[in-house]
């Protein structure tokens, strides 16, 4: 029973601090534990959306990331206390009486904290210095996951930004199209370099942050998707008019950080959007050639994907609030 507890213990420990690690230092998105985790929470948010209305959207990163932190320090906590329970004699108290079951519970979360109350103690050299290498991990737990949390808070107001910044620029695709061309020219350079600068942006916080993809509004005005949709939508009314060689580079640099960014949803969250079930054939868009409509076809399936999974329609991309 002394092995499988140690066993167990240290497969555990190995999971949540691999899983910690590649999550806040990797730069390179999420492990397998804490994506599973945040799909999951993202479903528990969904099903509050259909009962408590789109408030709830307010909640969903917030609860994503809680719910993380939460399993993360739970499985280290319990692998923690499954070592020390391999060998029950191995904690005692200041009086020399060897540590219960709940005893070694406390024992284990003041070590993690990093309190060090002093009324337990380790009495074996290996249990020592597996107190004092969890007591130092303790402080780097808490201070990377804070440190983890502000990054994606920084990259939450740029996503913030970037839709407020579509969203003044228009309502529907066709008045931001409409916009766009009746803007002085400098203006509209300008404004195309903005764009793609905040996309750019919001693509590699993204990808270093998944986590920010959960974060939600439950106003259509605040809408991120609504409004990456619409620009979307926008820019595919500019390239196929006329006056597209106004602007010709400026709209391929921006089509190009879009398509970036919709191919790395497609590649990152496929299942969580379902990706592939919607073909947007549900709506009569402004009308194009049967060529360019067929090359359409696969972005705005990504681009639906990602609106659908807030319950928005195609309707609501092209209709004013």
């Amino acid at each position: 029973m002394s092995g499988i507890l140690l066993f167990i213990g240290i497969v555990l420990l190995l999971l949540a601090i691999h899983d910690f690690f590649f999550t806040t230092l990797s730069g390179s998105g999420t492990g397998f534990l804490s994506r599973n985790i945040s799909i999951l929470s993202d479903k528990i948010i969904q099903f509050c959306v259909k009962i408590f209305g789109r408030k709830a959207y307010n909640y969903n990163g917030l609860f994503v990331n809680l719910m993380i932190l939460f399993i993360w320090l739970l499985l280290i906590w319990v692998g923690l206390f499954l070592v020390y329970s391999s060998n029950p004699d191995a904690i005692t108290s200041s009086s020399g009486k060897v540590a219960n079951f709940w005893e070694r519970l406390y024992f284990t979360s003041y070590t993690l904290s990093t309190l060090g109350m002093g009324n337990f103690t380790p009495n074996t050299a290996a249990f020592e210095l597996l107190t004092g290498a969890f007591s130092f991990f303790g402080f780097i737990f808490f201070t990377s996951s804070m440190t983890y949390f502000l990054s994606v808070s920084s990259a939450l107001v740029n996503k913030r930004t970037l839709s407020k910044s579509i969203y003044h620029l228009g309502k529907t695709p066709q008045e931001i199209a409409k916009n766009i061309l009746s803007f002085d020219s400098s203006f509209s350079y300008q404004q195309f370099s903005e764009l793609q600068k905040l996309i750019d942006k919001h693509s590699v916080n993204h990808h270093a942050y998944p986590v920010v993809h959960f974060y939600r509004q439950s106003k259509k005005k605040d809408s991120f998707s609504i409004n990456i949709a619409r620009l979307d939508e926008a820019v595919s009314i500019l390239l196929y008019s006329e006056e597209k060689n106004n602007y010709r580079t400026e709209l391929n640099v921006l089509r190009s950080s879009l398509s970036s960014f919709l191919e790395d949803m497609e590649k990152n969250f496929a299942s969580n959007l379902s990706i592939g079930e919607n073909t947007g054939d549900s709506y009569n868009f402004p009308s194009l050639k049967s060529k360019e409509e067929k090359e359409l076809r696969s972005r705005r399936n990504i681009v639906e994907g990602l609106f659908r999974s807030e319950n928005y329609t195609w309707e609501d991309i092209f209709a004013k609030s």
